[in-house]
């Protein structure tokens, strides 16, 4: 059986793991995703090189899937002009709000509305602020695309990471060149869309246990690359992708009017395989949301690996309503200004109990965001699939499941984008069709539990909607 080696670059992590030809992990590697590019691909390659060490033999393909929105500008010889300019970077906001004046036709055009973590408001920013920057880029490398670079010699990218940048127009399934001159560039300063399995090129970068020559792929978006390896390939089906950053993604045939889209806060982005869109609403913080709470109860150098124990006495529903809005809100009503709101807390609760709330907070926005895309999209949910890192905390997916209008499954994967990309690798000159779907298992449903979160669910949405 061939391995295959998969690469997530993350907003907190970068993920390198090697996987037989059924998505079972072998060996992985986890680590902080460094700030700079020289740094990412010294991690990306010295992991690779551990992985081959551990499994005892090097790959048969890599694919590379990671971020989108965060991306650095290249000059001629390839090397970065700047760190790496991240999506949840604000700076831009002032080159968002100048865009968001042409904002039906920008959304009828690339399905996006204009947010200062795109690239075209970047670059709008690095325009005004470092024109030399702009003046010596010859190329814009999303990070997935930069590390395939690193690895390949040959700049690449993919439809569902090009969709993203806001100079993408979906229906053209190319760069808008008007777009790009706002900015003053070209499209020849962007790198060429490809498919999933279509070869960047072959290894040429020296990598410790990796044979020269095996085929490189940028399998695509996280996002879409896990729901695609979850079995997520048509209408019908929902994808809930968390991390650190939170997307239910419904495929559909059809894209929202851009005005109905634009009031929602929704985005329309490519299928991995081209053949239709997915509409997509974001939490920006559902893991960071967990992340500022350990950060407050003491628990912030443990991180994670403390929620076990902080949530394991929690009794379920905790009583507490919390709005997860640490910076602002996108989908489905957008408010930049939105921040965090509890109430119903009170002396007899815990950490554990508030970290729980903040759990159920995050699962009662997703299901409101659910509830929108599929009134806008005409779709009714047969099953919603759940990945990420959070799959691996009980109470999550217990309140997953009691809030969902679909059965749950969940997928069983140590890291659904990082086995994808490489499912996805080892299809390379292939077909997508034939990337095999990773185990999932259907999360009991506890009906009695489901009934206590309905008029929970009305109340949060009744806190939701009321301006602030």
């Amino acid at each position: 059986m061939r391995m295959l080696a998969g690469v997530d670059v993350g907003t907190t992590h970068v993920k390198v793991g090697f996987f037989d030809e059924l998505g079972g992990c072998a060996v992985a590697v986890r680590q902080p995703t460094p700030r700079e590019l020289p740094a990412l691909v010294a991690a990306v390659t010295r992991a690779l090189g551990e992985c081959a060490e551990r499994a005892g033999r090097g790959p048969d393909a890599i694919g590379i899937a990671g971020m989108a929105e965060t991306g650095v500008p290249l000059d001629r010889a390839g090397r970065p002009l700047t760190p790496l300019l991240w999506w949840n970077d604000p700076r831009a906001a002032r080159e968002a709000a100048e865009l968001s004046r042409d904002a039906t036709a920008l959304y009828a055009l690339t399905g996006r509305r204009a947010d200062p973590k795109s690239p075209l408001a970047k670059w709008l920013w690095l325009r005004a602020h470092s024109p030399e920057v702009l003046e010596s880029m010859r190329w814009w490398a999303n990070v997935p695309d930069a590390v395939a670079y690193a690895l390949t010699g040959r700049l690449r990218t993919h439809e569902t990471l090009a969709a993203r940048t806001l100079a993408y127009d979906l229906d053209a399934g190319d760069y808008d060149p008007g777009l790009l001159a706002r900015a003053g560039l070209r499209t020849g300063q962007l790198p060429v869309p490809g498919g999933s399995v279509e070869p960047v090129g072959p290894l040429t970068a020296r990598v410790s246990g990796v044979a020269a020559g095996v085929p490189v792929v940028i399998a695509g978006h996280d996002h879409a690359v896990g729901s695609w390896a979850a079995g997520v390939r048509r209408p019908g089906d929902v994808a809930d992708s968390l991390g650190t950053a939170e997307a239910v993604m419904v495929p559909s045939d059809t894209r929202p009017d851009p005005r109905t889209g634009l009031a929602r806060g929704i985005t329309t982005d490519p299928s991995l395989d081209g053949t239709r869109k997915v509409v997509v609403g974001g939490l920006p913080t559902s893991g960071a949301m967990l992340d500022w709470l350990l950060s407050l109860t003491g628990n912030g150098e443990s991180g994670y690996a403390a929620l076990p124990g902080l949530l394991g006495g929690v009794r379920l529903p905790t009583g507490i309503v919390v709005e997860p809005y640490l910076r602002g809100r996108s989908a489905p009503a957008p408010d930049r200004a939105r921040r965090v709101t509890v109430s119903g807390l009170g002396p007899e609760h815990t950490p554990g109990d508030l970290l729980a709330a903040a759990v159920e907070g995050t699962c009662l926005h997703a299901r409101w965001m659910l509830d929108a895309l599929t009134a806008v999209t005409g779709t009714a949910p047969e099953r919603l699939v759940v990945l990420g890192g959070q799959v691996r905390l009980p109470l999550w997916m217990r309140v997953k499941a009691a809030v969902s209008p679909a059965p749950v499954e969940v997928v069983r994967s140590d890291d659904a984008v990082c086995a994808g990309a490489a499912l996805i690798a080892g299809q390379a000159g292939g077909s997508l069709d034939d990337v095999p779907v990773l185990p999932r298992d259907r999360q009991p449903p506890e009906p009695d539990l489901a009934a206590a979160y309905v008029p929970i669910y009305e109340r949060f949405l009744a806190s939701a909607r009321t301006p602030r």
